[in-house]
């Protein structure tokens, strides 16, 4: 799911959409590669405002309930961005493809490159019937 944010005149250039997708491939690819310099060419340096780093992102990846979890991807994702930002989120998931470990990824556009500024764990939305 994909949506244009904010309440501009002009929309959040649509040019973004498919450079979004790729940056969160690229990065589920390196952190399941536990590539730490693949990781760090998609970090802002503002990650660091944060106190986060690739060290702190594959720690929140992998370790888990004090426990390994086995990484797989980064599933079921939505993107909301502007021409200045992005937020995209999604479950972090093993092979059984589980639900059950939100995550938000704030990106920012910077140097003409859409990089990670921040990630936290995100909410479970459950719908209600």
């Amino acid at each position: 799911m994909l949506l244009a944010a904010g309440c501009d005149k002009k929309p959040p250039n649509r040019d973004h959409i498919p450079v979004l997708r790729q940056r969160l491939f690229d990065l589920q690819v390196s952190v399941a590669e536990k590539n730490r310099t693949a990781i760090d060419s998609l970090l802002s340096v503002s990650i660091l405002e944060n106190n986060q780093s690739s060290d702190s992102l594959l720690k929140f990846v992998y370790n888990y309930n004090d426990s390994y979890f086995p990484f797989e991807r980064f599933g079921n994702y939505a993107i909301t961005y502007t021409d200045k930002a992005a937020q995209i989120e999604c479950f972090i998931m093993d092979s059984t493809g589980a639900s059950d470990r939100p995550v938000v990824l704030t990106l920012v556009f910077e140097h003409d490159l859409w990089l990670l500024k921040k990630f936290e764990a995100g909410e479970m939305v459950r719908d209600s019937m």
